[in-house]
């Protein structure tokens, strides 16, 4: 892991022209990096495939503290297990990793916080509403998402043909038997 962080900033580096403040890996190995870079006034999320020192941004998203609002970072699983992080019309997709698509959009909200100075609270009474209605929507999708009626669902449907396949066998060996 240190020697992907090393690749990380050295990329960063090369890319931004100045050094990261923080990097967080969500996954690496020997040709791919996942990562999520902090800087001064920004963040980039970016997918480096490579080899050795030689690394290049497959898929990058930046998101300056300046044109982001509280609530703006969407993070969902896919049918494939991996997670697409979202913001506006721009999108990165990271591998299938046993971690919560909200811890990513969370980590990313907070840096972007923290950029900006701290909590960034809307001024009067209905943008305060609106922005709790915002978050409140976004916790419901998420709710939605980690739903097990689809996994219920596989469930039925595989115990049905396992069903009818033991039927098939049960008639098989009977006239087996019979003859």
């Amino acid at each position: 892991m240190e020697e992907a962080e090393r690749h990380v900033r050295e990329w960063a580096l090369e890319h931004y022209s100045k050094e990261p403040q923080e990097v967080i890996l969500w996954h690496s190995d020997n040709e791919l990096i996942e990562c999520i870079v902090r800087f001064s006034q920004s963040i980039s999320i970016a997918v480096l495939v490579g080899d050795a020192d030689n690394w290049i941004d497959e898929q990058l998203m930046s998101i300056q503290a300046s044109e982001w609002t509280p609530g703006a970072i969407q993070a969902n699983r896919r049918p494939d297990g991996s997670i697409r992080i979202r913001f506006q019309r721009r999108r990165v997709d990271f591998s299938a990793v046993m971690k919560s698509p909200h811890s990513i959009s969370a980590l990313i909200e907070e840096w972007l916080m923290k950029i900006n100075g701290g909590g960034v609270r809307p001024r009067d009474r209905t943008r305060r509403i609106a922005a709790l209605k915002r978050e409140s929507e976004a916790v419901r999708r998420m709710f939605d998402q980690a739903s097990l009626s689809r996994i219920s669902e596989d469930v039925e449907k595989i115990s049905t043909k396992l069903d009818g396949i033991e039927t098939n066998l049960e008639g098989r060996s009977a006239s087996k038997a019979d003859e």
